[in-house]
């Protein structure tokens, strides 16, 4: 809109922005709490600051999520709102007072967002000369004298918690991507191929929702094989991934049951499980930007035994809580042939022993195993044969008592 404003234009500008202000305030202040919520679920801590480009990216993206859905309003903050903060972005341009170092997220964001209503106050005290201002964002362009063709609801319109529920959402969802790309991995576990039976036109989307229920914080991939001979079947070949604070040789570092009931909407194969939460599980996995490893499972598991016993292994050891103790109880056989009847039974538990022994184990037996010894289980199929020789002294208590 070129030349110069009217008076009746540029009151309508600063109503209008006086409600941007109200806007941007309102979705900080019941932000906070999302921040605060985010960090506790992930077991992280809010003790740094992620940097200038993590606060202004995390507002950039609140105010281009809300551009979609909600007329001029949204679309005056995907592009305008959206493309002044970026404009920030470089250091001839970022205002001073986030040209700092804060204490930890939650500050570094309150700072981005004041800062937001300290350059809106700046063109409601003089809308003439910025009549002309612009902002692009993503190839949408806005202008400040757009906002005399629009009006921005007041806390008191219909239209306004619509607006606010939006930009809160997308917060949360800025603020958990931001968490899980500087500290969670999405991990591939490349192990020994289990092939399950069945049919190829029908892929084993049933199974891998059984397997997701089980084993929340994971993702579930198939394709299908064609058997080579000798013993091996046609049947679907699955892979796992999981997403956490990276595996290692005790734990698959799994992101807490509860923050996957938070975060996910579904499990795979279009079930939503949650119709709240913040992302698909697809693009957690692949759209995210997280970080990705490999975790190379040998065959029976990882044959890898730490040099002392943990803290965890000597309480369990006090109350009784230990293989050994539990084989003192019931006596081998009995306890394996409890394993194997669940394993028969149950082809999620199967493959979770096959990829992750040790705490498969721990979780069904209700015990701890000794870090210090080494443990194998082969979960056979028509590819693998598993041999067990004894100890020549299965009496002697050694490292499992």
């Amino acid at each position: 809109m070129p030349g110069s404003p009217t008076p009746a234009q540029i009151a309508q500008v600063q109503e209008n922005i006086k409600n941007l202000q109200a806007l941007n305030d309102y979705v900080y202040t019941y932000g906070q709490n999302k921040i605060l919520n985010a960090y506790l679920l992930l077991s992280e801590q809010d003790n740094s600051d992620l940097g200038l480009n993590i606060g202004l990216n995390i507002l950039e993206g609140v105010f281009w999520a809300v551009g979609s859905e909600f007329g001029p309003v949204g679309n005056f903050l995907a592009s305008f709102g959206s493309g002044m903060v970026s404009y920030w972005a470089s250091s001839a341009n970022t205002p001073p007072s986030l040209n700092t170092t804060f204490s930890d997220m939650i500050n570094r964001i309150s700072a981005t967002f004041q800062a937001f209503d300290a350059q809106m106050a700046v063109y409601y005290n003089n809308v003439a000369g910025n009549w002309n201002t612009s902002f692009s964002f993503n190839g949408k362009t806005g202008t400040l004298s757009d906002l005399a063709t629009m009006t921005v609801p007041t806390e008191h319109d219909t239209a306004f918690q619509p607006l606010a529920a939006a930009g809160i959402f997308a917060l949360d969802q800025q603020i958990w991507k931001t968490v899980m790309q500087k500290n969670y991995v999405v991990t591939f576990w490349d192990g020994q191929p289990v092939i399950f039976p069945g049919e190829q036109n029908n892929p084993p989307v049933s199974w891998a929702q059984g397997f997701i229920a089980v084993n929340p914080a994971y993702s579930v991939g198939w394709n299908w094989h064609n058997s080579s001979g000798c013993g091996d079947t046609n049947g679907w070949e699955i892979q796992e991934y999981n997403i956490g604070t990276g595996a290692g040789f005790f734990s698959d570092g799994s992101m807490s049951n509860a923050a996957c009931a938070y975060l996910f909407i579904d499990s795979c194969g279009g079930q939503v499980i949650n119709a709240h939460g913040l992302f698909y599980r697809n693009d957690v996995f692949n759209n995210l930007g997280i970080t990705h490893k490999t975790q190379i499972v040998p065959s029976g598991g990882i044959p890898v035994a730490a040099t002392q016993l943990s803290v965890g292994y000597l309480r369990a050891m006090k109350e009784g809580r230990t293989l050994g103790k539990l084989i003192e109880r019931e006596g081998r056989e009995s306890v394996q042939q409890r394993i194997v009847e669940k394993a028969h039974a149950d082809s999620v538990f199967a493959r979770n022993l096959a990829m992750r022994p040790r705490q498969t184990l721990e979780t069904f037996l209700g015990v701890k195993i000794p870090e210090v010894v080494n443990l194998s289980v082969v979960v056979e199929d028509g590819r693998t044969f598993g041999l067990v020789v004894p100890a020549k002294k299965p009496d002697q208590p050694g490292l499992l008592t």
